[in-house]
């Protein structure tokens, strides 16, 4: 026997941006966060103590095939349940963005290519991420001279949720859901998403101690990305986490998963470009010293005494007697 948990997952935001790849990515990292926030119910039959499997491509087989050029973000993870018995859990994720009058007939349709092929239980879940109160898919409902079918499946909407509640949640999706509701909110106002995106990377991630360092780096980089900000805004951005950065979160400075991230690939450009002006600095002090040591070199061959020599060419009485060594 089998569970199977099904994620529908659709974005059409902003263009250029991967938003697929952004909400698999981080499920992939915080699996089992992702469970406890999204299935309460299936997170407690779960026993993640005995390790977690994924297995993607059977779901391509089953779902990918039967939808050429649809790009799905699809896990499959094979779990252990606390029962004893071994048992799969399939995820296929499409999180809907916009109302869709077809929706419900193509999460059945997801549902019963995927019993026929494995002929498991299955858990199925929407998560719907636009805060329009008209985006509220029905069950699937088919009816023939008496053959009649009722599908119902679970749905999570970002329109329901409560901001002060999700502020307060320890679970890293919390967080993800909250970016997820300001990527709306913000849509046609980037100065008001920097702002929003400002508070949740520093208050809710870079100076947040109670905040274990994996769901730190998951979170940066997925809400970096989310909340999509034009390059002089990003800039500034770093410059105003760049404090945090180095005395709270010191330790992303050294993570090769997040250094592409927008704003921590900017810190890092503003990093090199400083130390490259700073070098060229200490470049020219060090050709000023050559200068002064030879010159010392050549008044002290010309007879003049230390004292003098240090006066005249304002170094100190030590650097001036290191030279006449080098002299003799």
């Amino acid at each position: 026997m089998g569970e199977v948990l099904v994620l529908e997952k659709r974005v059409n935001y902003a263009p250029g941006t991967d938003y697929d790849a952004l909400w698999k990515k981080i499920i992939s990292e915080l699996f089992e966060e992702f469970i406890l926030f999204f299935a309460p119910d299936l997170y407690e039959a779960i026993d993640f103590g005995k390790g977690i499997v994924f297995l993607e491509q059977e779901l391509h087989k089953v779902i990918i095939e039967h939808n050429k050029g649809k790009k799905i973000a699809d896990k499959i993870v094979k779990v252990s349940l606390k029962n004893g018995e071994e048992k799969y859990v399939f995820i296929h994720i499409e999180i809907q963005g916009k109302k869709d009058p077809d929706f419900s007939r193509r999460m059945f349709t997801y549902f019963y290519r995927l019993f026929d092929r494995f002929q498991e239980n299955i858990y199925s879940i929407a998560i719907l991420t636009d805060l329009s109160k008209s985006n509220n898919p029905q069950p699937f409902q088919y009816s023939f001279y008496g053959t009649e079918l009722t599908y119902r499946f679970n749905t999570y909407k970002f329109n329901e949720e409560d901001i002060p509640s999700l502020k307060k949640s320890t679970n890293p999706f919390a967080i993800a859901v909250l970016a997820g509701i300001y990527l709306h909110q913000t849509e046609k106002n980037y100065h008001k998403r920097y702002e929003v995106k400002k508070k949740l990377l520093k208050d809710f991630i870079l100076t947040n101690p109670n905040l274990k360092p994996d769901y730190a780096e998951a979170l940066f980089y997925f809400i970096d990305y989310l909340l999509y900000l034009p390059h002089e805004l990003t800039k500034q951005l770093t410059k105003d986490l760049s404090i945090n950065i180095e005395k709270e979160a010191k330790h992303m400075l050294y993570s090769e998963k997040i250094k592409e991230a927008p704003t921590l690939a900017e810190y890092f450009k503003t990093v090199r470009e400083e130390g490259f002006e700073k070098g060229i600095e200490k470049g020219i002090e060090k050709g000023k010293m050559e200068e002064k040591r030879n010159l010392a070199a050549e008044l002290l061959r010309e007879g003049f005494s230390i004292e003098k020599v240090a006066k005249m060419v304002k170094l100190s009485l030590d650097e001036v007697k290191e030279i006449e060594k080098i002299c003799e």
